[in-house]
This record gives C-alpha cells, structure tokens and sequence, in this order.
C-alpha cells in the first residue's frame, strides 16, 4: 500500500489538452530562447519537451504525433508571441552622453538642428546595438528572412500573419515615438513629403531588418563608426552605416513647425527637461500616449 501511495505521487499530474498545449510550447519556446531559431526541428527532442513541460507522452503524442506537427505549432507561436515594440533599452544612459553645450542653443534654428540630429543619431544607435543583441529580433529575422523559402502552405501563411501582427505593433510603436520626440523638439512631417508617420516608421523598420541580416554576419561592416558631420549639423559625431541609414530618412522626413514659437520661456522649459534624461523619456512617453496619429 504504502509502495503504491509513493508511486501515485511521483505521477505526473494530469492536465487538460489545452494545459497540454500550452506547457509544451512554453517548453519548445525556453529552448529556442537558450539556443537560438531554426526554422529546421533536428535540434528538437519530444521527450526532452515532455519532460521539461511536465506533461504525460500520451497527452503530448496525441496532441502531435510527429515532431514537424509540434515545430510548426511552435514556429507560429513564436511569431505571434514576438514583441518587437518595447522600450529602447539603455537609451537613458545613451541620452546622458548629449554634451550639454547642445542645450545651450536652442534658441538659434541650427543650435535646435545639431540638437535634434544628435538626438536622432544617439536613439538610432541605442535602438540598433540593442536590436543587435536580441534574441527577440534574431529570432523575428531568421523567420522573416527564410519563411517563404523553407515552410510551405497553411503554415507558411500562419506565420505569415503572425509576423505581420508583431510588425504592426512595432510600426505603431514606433510611429508614436518619433512623432513625440520630433513633436517636443518642435519638429514636424514635410507636408510635401506623401507619407505618413507609420508608412515612416515602416521603412525604417525594414531598413533596420536589412542592416541585422548584414550585422549578423559582419557587425563591423553595419556598426564600425567615424568621425564626421553629418546632416547639416556643425558638430562632429560617430555615425555608422546603421546610424547613417535610419537618420538619414528620418531627418529627410521632417522639418522645423513653423508653427511652434521658439519664445525665451518655451526654450528654458525644453532645456530643463533635456537636461534630465529621465524627465526626457517621460515626457516622450507622455507625448506618445496622447499622440494621435
């Protein structure tokens, strides 16, 4: 009896189908967070997954009885679940690095130039080398850049639309975040430019995937910097081709507001706030959560 007792309590516990499912992709999705995406599934083993999701081989064979079936449930799920619209890690500690001479000439039109070009070539290169390390964006580039070669059919078409879903948040995300920062520093679209702040952040978007498909290969080639104005700007600063890229048609998008008055209180108002990284972002933050786009 008490054998029998022992034995029943190192049974695994049951789980519904659906409980099945999902312990089972969270399982698949752990390894490819620890080992990086192939779109191939040799580096899968089911009963390694069974074992790490804790669920029963009957249940898990059931629900997929060959391994092609699991990986390509998996492929979806890791592109629906890919997040590609977070906050720009270590751009605060990036802002930082403005040199503060910039905030001292904001009221001449170029003193607002180098400060708007700095501030754009410093967001692009945070936003880029944390891109560069991601596994997020490593694994929404290699489903990308070889879905349409390697799936076929239904699934080629499921992840299809899960990746077109991950791309339209981070579109909208970025869309509302240029528009904030081009807005605080008093900026606008070129009305005669025929594009939007999300067709805007659509190009730059596949700019960006292009630059990583390059920079995985060779990072010095996309991320090496020199010396050099650029831009307009009269200072001089690092710019790398990845830099160089997305700045280029961001700044070629936008343009002083000719509505926005540069009066002495709305220029000591801005350099309190630049001043401040923190305070920075939280009002981009501020601005972006009641842009209307």
């Amino acid at each position: 009896m008490a054998q029998n007792a022992q034995e029943r309590s190192r049974r695994r516990p049951r789980f519904s189908d659906a409980e099945t499912e999902e312990r089972m992709l969270q399982a698949g999705l752990h390894v490819v967070a620890q080992r990086g995406l192939s779109l191939s599934v040799d580096h899968l083993r089911m009963e390694d997954l069974i074992q790490a999701a804790g669920v029963s081989r009957t249940s898990s064979y059931r629900r997929w009885p060959t391994k092609d079936l699991f990986a390509a449930d998996l492929l979806v799920r890791l592109a629906g679940a890919t997040d590609l619209s977070g906050e720009i890690p270590g751009l605060i500690d990036a802002l930082e690095s403005i040199p503060t001479e910039l905030l001292g000439r904001l009221n001449t039109s170029q003193g607002r130039h180098d400060l708007i070009v700095e501030i754009v070539r410093v967001m692009v290169e945070t936003d880029f080398a944390a891109m560069l390390l991601s596994a997020e964006w490593k694994a929404y580039v290699a489903l990308r850049a070889a879905y349409l070669g390697v799936l076929g059919g239904d699934l080629r078409a499921r992840v299809a639309d899960a990746l077109s879903a991950a791309e339209r948040r981070a579109t909208r995300h970025r869309a509302e975040t240029l528009t904030a920062v081009t807005r605080l520093l008093g900026y606008r679209l070129r009305p005669d430019g025929a594009t939007t702040w999300e067709q805007l952040s659509l190009t730059l978007n596949a700019v960006a995937t292009g630059l990583l498909i390059h920079a995985y290969a060779d990072p010095a080639s996309v991320t090496e910097a020199t010396q050099r104005q650029a831009f307009g700007s009269t200072r001089h600063a690092a710019w790398s081709s990845a830099t160089s890229a997305e700045a280029g048609i961001l700044l070629g998008a936008i343009e002083p507001d000719p509505d926005q008055e540069w009066t002495a209180a709305r220029v000591t108002a801005l350099r309190s706030q630049l001043a401040d990284p923190l305070v920075s972002v939280d009002a981009v933050r501020s601005l972006r959560d009641a842009s209307d786009l």
